[in-house]
C-alpha cells in the first residue's frame, strides 16, 4: 500500500503532461490558422500596376526625368524649391522604371511593388512567391535627410509589428541619413516633408558644393 502512491503519481503525471499540451494545441490550431489565413489574404488596397502597361511606362518614365531635372537644376538665385509627387506617378515608376534599374545593376527582383500615401504615412508592398509583405512608417525630414518613425511590417491582411525591427535593423532610427548628394559635388537637404492621401510633398533646398563640404 504505502509504494501505490508514487507509482501512480509518476503515472498520472505523463497523462496530465499529453492532455495539458492536446488542449494547447486545440486552443493554439485555429489562432494559428486563422493567422495564415490573413496572412495570405490579399490587402483590400493591394492593386498593383502591371509592368506591360504602356501608359504606365510613358508616366514612370516622364516622372523620373522631371525628378532628375528638378534635383540637378542650378539654383543659384532661389536655391529652396519645392516638389510634389502624386501616388500615381509613384507607383508608375515602381511598376515599370524599378524593374529596369534594378535590371541594370544586376539585383534580384521580386514580384509588382505598390506603395501607398495616406494622412502622415506611407505604406511600401511587394508581391513575393509566399505573400504580399509590405512596410509602414512616417517619414519626417530630420537633418537634412528623411527619419522613419513608426516602422511596422505586415503579410497580407496580417499585421507583424514585432518583425519589422527584426527584418530592418536600425531602419526605425535612421533611414536616409542626411542630405542627397549630387553627381557635381552639390547636395540637397530636404526641409519638410508633408505626407498627405495620394501625395508626398517635399520642401528642399540645393547646397553648392563648398557648402556641402563645409
Amino acid at each position: 500500500m504505502t509504494q501505490s502512491a508514487p507509482t501512480q503519481a509518476r503515472v498520472s503525471l505523463p497523462r496530465r503532461l499529453v492532455r495539458t499540451t492536446l488542449v494547447g494545441l486545440l486552443v493554439l490550431l485555429p489562432v494559428v490558422g486563422v493567422c495564415a489565413s490573413l496572412a495570405l489574404r490579399t490587402p483590400a488596397w493591394w492593386s498593383p500596376i502591371p509592368r506591360s502597361d504602356a501608359a504606365a511606362a510613358e508616366r514612370g518614365a516622364q516622372v523620373e526625368q522631371a525628378l532628375v531635372s528638378e534635383f540637378t537644376r542650378v539654383r543659384a538665385e532661389a536655391p529652396e524649391w519645392s516638389i510634389r509627387i502624386e501616388q500615381r506617378d509613384a507607383n508608375a515608376w515602381l511598376a515599370t522604371r524599378l524593374p529596369a534599374w534594378l535590371e541594370s545593376r544586376g539585383l534580384p527582383q521580386a514580384g509588382p511593388v505598390q506603395a501607398q500615401m495616406g494622412p502622415g504615412w506611407m505604406r511600401v508592398g511587394v508581391e513575393l512567391p509566399q505573400a504580399i509583405v509590405w512596410w509602414q512608417a512616417s517619414p519626417i525630414a530630420q537633418a537634412g535627410g528623411c527619419r522613419l518613425d513608426g516602422l511596422r511590417m505586415g503579410a497580407g491582411r496580417l499585421p507583424l509589428p514585432g518583425l519589422s525591427l527584426m527584418a530592418l535593423p536600425g531602419i526605425e532610427q535612421a533611414s536616409l541619413e542626411g542630405p542627397i548628394r549630387l553627381a557635381d559635388g552639390r547636395q540637397v537637404r530636404i526641409l519638410d516633408l508633408e505626407v498627405l492621401p495620394g501625395e508626398v510633398r517635399l520642401r528642399l533646398r540645393t547646397e553648392s558644393a563648398q557648402a556641402s563640404g563645409r
